[in-house]
């Protein structure tokens, strides 16, 4: 963690000390009484937090907040659910690199009981959001949405430029489209890639079919590698 976020909520109260920041706070960066590290709010400001006292109950914190966090990237990216792990690595990942939006579809091609994951029906997925803006140094979290098919979340994309990953029917490369936006949106198929059904959805969704080169990636390597070329086209390195 290079940061510790803490709700809201959680500002006027004791942390206990079975509680894993407070762990890492006392165990791994080796704070005592009186020690300052740093914090932020969840979506808000960045500061410091004073360690006033360390009982049996856990950690009495002092918090003062007095940086404001700029907002995340304008990329958005559809992702095709792959397995649970592969989906928390995902999920940590681009929240790390700043995304401000992730839609977890179900495509004709993947598995269908992705949707059903503890992953998701237990709000996992937000401590592993939370983990990735931490080593990010960062407050910010992206919105997280999960949708049964392409057609529903193409229905309710905001504006942008709009690029889908396709090893097989691309009309360029990712890297070699000379297209600069305010604001895009980035699709990634499932393990399996997209059905010809979706790739006309697409199509008529006014995405244009781009690839990484001819090797076939996994879903999470993917994503990754094609924020990082959308990024480098926002400027946002």
């Amino acid at each position: 963690m290079n940061i510790i976020l803490f709700e809201e909520s959680e500002s006027d109260r004791l942390l206990p000390l079975d509680d894993a920041r407070a762990r890492h706070v006392v165990d791994v960066i080796g704070c005592k009484e009186g020690d300052s590290f740093d914090v932020g709010l969840v979506n808000g400001p960045r500061g410091k937090a004073r360690i006033a006292r360390i009982s049996k109950r856990g950690l009495q914190l002092d918090f003062h907040f007095a940086v404001e966090v700029p907002a995340l990237y304008p990329v958005e990216l559809i992702i095709g659910l792959p397995r649970p792990s592969s989906a928390r690595r995902i999920l940590k990942d681009l929240t790390t690199q700043g995304v401000e939006k992730m839609h977890f579809i179900s495509t004709d091609k993947g598995e269908k009981s992705y949707l059903n994951s503890r992953l998701w029906a237990g709000g996992e997925y937000r401590r592993l959001l939370r983990e990735g803006a931490e080593q990010a140094f960062c407050t910010r979290l992206p919105e997280v949405a999960l949708y049964e098919s392409l057609t529903d979340c193409i229905a309710n994309l905001p504006m942008g430029e709009r690029l889908a990953l396709d090893n097989y029917e691309a009309d360029c490369s990712l890297g070699s489209l000379d297209r600069v936006a305010q604001s895009y949106i980035l699709a990634v198929g499932a393990e399996r890639g997209w059905s010809a059904r979706e790739r006309n959805e697409l199509r008529e969704g006014d995405f244009t079919l781009v690839n990484l080169g001819s090797r076939v990636l996994k879903t999470e390597t993917a994503c990754i590698v094609g924020l990082a070329l959308v990024l480098e086209k926002l400027k946002a390195y």
